[in-house]
């Protein structure tokens, strides 16, 4: 049986993970060395490497971990597959081609309006009769994500080296400070969790099935409608910032389904704070464990989250509790 929703519930288990996304990012400033093994550094050289460049970059990291767990748990509920993650509609395909027109071809923003263009695109093919229905839009998405990383791979094929070297850091994933604004980025993550969070009730329903949600007094085109443009603007905007970083929405939000239940009155905050606090530690681990020498994020996410994916399938072959599953 499912643990019930309560507030005092809800209370803990935001209290518990703001404490981890506090103690991640006050970890990340102070985490790695401030210069080279046997230089000494004045205070002020200390002070601006802690605030100025550390702790925007964690803050960044929290709004793009958030994002990408939040998006992933509402994506699972839309599909009413806890396999699904932020980048299976495609939304990341089309920013990920814009991102390398803009190394390519030199055009600002790129990879948000991909994002936007993809999301355009698939709500465009999707919608029948003026339905969206969920088996068409993971059919959309998945086909259109194929042509748009097909039309990546040409593209970095045909690019000069040091483009070529871009693109390839550029998919990997990685934290960037002073691509998008803080301030458009922490707004459209906050909008857009919103969004979601307003739906936390219908989404439960939805996860049921289209035709009991509908019999229960839910507008089922409409909050699919909500889910599927909100959770795109999530993932287009991690994507704007970071590049494709994978897992984060995959495991994150089965992690916390698994211990806090799947109501998403709690499933979607505690989400957003377990996925800040993922991503502040992984980016973290990422920079300063390697010593001089920095991984992108995106590559420390894929180590720790394949095995984790693994086990999210040999859990559906033995039969997951119905209270596991979205």
């Amino acid at each position: 049986m499912s643990p019930r929703a309560t507030p005092g519930r809800l209370a803990a288990a935001v209290t518990v993970l703001l404490l981890a996304v506090a103690g991640a990012v006050a970890v990340a400033g102070l985490a790695g060395p401030a210069a080279p093994e046997g230089r000494a550094v004045s205070e002020e050289t200390r002070r601006f490497i802690v605030w100025d460049l550390r702790v925007p970059r964690a803050v960044l990291a929290a709004l793009v971990g958030g994002a990408l767990a939040v998006c992933g748990a509402a994506f699972q509920a839309l599909l009413r597959n806890p396999l699904a993650s932020p980048y299976i509609l495609g939304v990341s395909g089309g920013g990920s081609l814009g991102a390398v027109l803009a190394i390519v071809a030199g055009v600002p923003a790129a990879a948000f309006a991909g994002c936007l263009g993809a999301i355009g695109i698939i709500h465009a093919v999707a919608r029948r009769r003026g339905h969206l229905l969920a088996q068409d839009l993971l059919l959309a998405g998945v086909v259109a994500n194929s042509f748009f990383l097909a039309a990546l791979a040409v593209l970095q094929y045909l690019a000069r080296p040091h483009q070529a070297a871009q693109i390839l850091h550029w998919t990997l994933g990685a934290i960037r400070v002073g691509d998008v604004s803080p301030a458009v980025t922490a707004a459209l993550v906050a909008a857009g969790s919103l969004s979601l969070l307003r739906d936390g009730v219908a989404l439960n329903l939805l996860s049921v099935g289209d035709e009991t949600a509908a019999l229960l007094g839910v507008d089922v085109d409409a909050v699919r409608r909500r889910t599927f443009v909100a959770a795109s603007v999530l993932t287009g905007t991690a994507v704007a910032v970071s590049g494709p970083i994978g897992f984060v929405g995959l495991f994150v939000p089965h992690a916390v389904r698994r211990a806090l239940g799947p109501d998403h009155r709690i499933l979607l905050p505690a989400s957003f704070l377990a996925g800040a606090a993922f991503l502040v530690a992984a980016d973290t681990a990422a920079r300063s464990a390697f010593g001089a020498q920095e991984i992108p994020v995106g590559v420390l996410t894929a180590v720790v989250g394949a095995p984790a994916f693994v086990w999210i399938l040999a859990r559906r072959e033995r039969g997951a509790p119905e209270a596991d599953r979205p």
